[in-house]
Order: structure tokens, then C-alpha cells, then sequence
């Protein structure tokens, strides 16, 4: 399925992500720059990310990090940020 939001996405690997996530009924709740020392949109879902599942299904190059957030303070978040790009696909933490 197609959603409008990725069309500001240049990395084909976090659309495929976000494709295959939105395929299976999870939610887009933010697409944007997260905070003002990242430069690339990341885009945030509705649910817990199985980061290492999705790195052994798409990430056959090796380009995605995996990026956690465990402050309380400014968000509890999980997910995979392309190197190559700076951007990412974010998810719930627990």
C-alpha cells in the first residue's frame, strides 16, 4: 500500500520498511525531523519495532543502525536509521 507520507523519503530501504509496516496495519504517527540536531525526517509508527527482524529481512547491505531512545524525559523510542541518509523508522520501545 502506498502512503503519500514517504514521498519525502529518499532511502528506499526505510520506504520498504515503512511499506511493509503500513502493509500490516500500523499507523504513521509523525513524519518529520524529530529534534533540531537531526537533518533527515525519520518516520514514527504506532508500534514496537522487531528491529532485528527487520535488519535480517531488508538490511542485506548492512546500512541501517539501530538507534534507542531509554530517556523518559524526551520520548522512549526504538528503531533503524539508514546511514547513508540519516533517516529513520521509529517505533514504540515497549
Amino acid at each position: 500500500m502506498y502512503h503519500k507520507e514517504l514521498d519525502k523519503i529518499k532511502s528506499d530501504l526505510i520506504k520498504s520498511i515503512c511499506n511493509y509496516l503500513y502493509d500490516h496495519g500500523h499507523t504513521i504517527t509523525y513524519v518529520g525531523k524529530p529534534w533540531s540536531s537531526v537533518h533527515a525526517d525519520w518516520i514514527y509508527f504506532n508500534t514496537v519495532l522487531d528491529v532485528d527482524y527487520l535488519v535480517s529481512q531488508f538490511d542485506h547491505d548492512k546500512r541501517l543502525n539501530v538507534h534507542q531512545n531509554l530517556d523518559p524525559k524526551s520520548g522512549l523510542e526504538q528503531g533503524l536509521i539508514d546511514e547513508s541518509t540519516g533517516e529513520g523508522v521509529m517505533g514504540l520501545l515497549e
